[in-house]
């Protein structure tokens, strides 16, 4: 607007110093034609450097929108970075909470199932006990007996003498003869171990084996009572206490008897022998009681 109202009052200076007709080509006249002439030049390169300045406070303003919008597109990136972030800690808060409840779940459970596992293990203890009170107590009441059976027997007297290197092999060989019903052959080697004190849980419950097999019942349940008084661990135990428990009946002691058949069963519930326990129990069970 500066420039546009310079312009306007040097035109109307020109006009209102125009020469008289008689002036017109004087030298004054062309003198301010020229000065106008400049004067307009002047006002040219002014709106030239105006418009320069304008493109660049064009380019400048520009230059500012595209930051402008650059920077509000990162803040919006930004902030849904944020939102995005707050999502996933109400995420994990959630998760924690439902772990702390599961491990809470899970100690309560397990505290559970350890009283249970005592209580199991008190219960093993006590059916063990009892098992040996009950073997004592038999033991203790055909003690005379036994006594004069076994002073027959000269199995515990100086026993037959075999190579003291090749004891495992030996032992084998009894249990081989005891399968194949040679009882002498297997108790010779079985008592000669028992002599040299080697594996004496197993080699006493074999000597049981080798008795309950010719039914002599009461040296058999003497020989299981020893190898359960030194271990009560062996794989062997579900038999020993099925065969215990046959040679009470043997002999005629059924409270005996069918307190082996609940020990069995109570103590190795999922083996081949608890099985032929509740076979038998249920035999019993369907048996006709006698009339008198």
């Amino acid at each position: 607007m500066k420039v546009f109202s310079l312009f306007l009052l040097l035109v109307l200076f020109s006009f209102a110093k125009e020469p008289s007709a008689f002036e017109k080509q004087s030298g004054a006249t062309k003198k301010d034609l020229s000065t106008l002439q400049n004067s307009i030049q002047s006002l040219n390169n002014v709106i030239e450097n105006l418009q320069s300045q304008t493109d660049g406070i064009k380019q400048s303003q520009e230059g500012l929108q595209s930051l402008y919008e650059s920077q509000s597109q990162k803040l919006q990136t930004t902030a849904n970075k944020a939102l995005t972030n707050e999502q996933e800690i109400l995420a994990l808060k959630t998760e924690l909470e439902n772990l702390k409840k599961q491990s809470e779940e899970n100690t309560k459970n397990i505290t559970l199932l350890q009283s249970q596992i005592k209580e199991m293990q008190a219960l093993v203890v006590k059916t063990q006990d009892s098992i040996l009170t009950q073997l004592e107590k038999l033991n203790a009441n055909n003690a005379p007996k036994a006594t004069t059976q076994e002073s027959k027997k000269p199995q515990d007297s100086k026993p037959k003498t075999f190579d003291k290197t090749k004891q495992p092999e030996l032992f084998a060989q009894a249990k081989e003869h005891l399968n194949a019903k040679r009882y002498k052959d297997s108790k010779e080697i079985l008592l000669w171990l028992k002599s040299l004190n080697y594996n004496q849980p197993e080699v006493l419950f074999y000597l049981g084996e080798v008795a309950y097999l010719q039914k002599d019942y009461n040296l058999a349940i003497r020989y299981y009572k020893q190898s359960v008084g030194l271990s009560e661990q062996g794989k062997y135990i579900p038999t020993l206490l099925l065969h215990s428990a046959l040679s009470f009946k043997g002999i005629k002691d059924l409270t005996n008897y069918n307190n082996f058949l609940e020990a069995l069963i109570a103590n190795y519930p999922k083996s081949k022998e608890a099985a032929q326990a509740r076979e038998l129990q249920s035999k019993n069970s369907n048996k006709p009681k006698s009339t008198k």
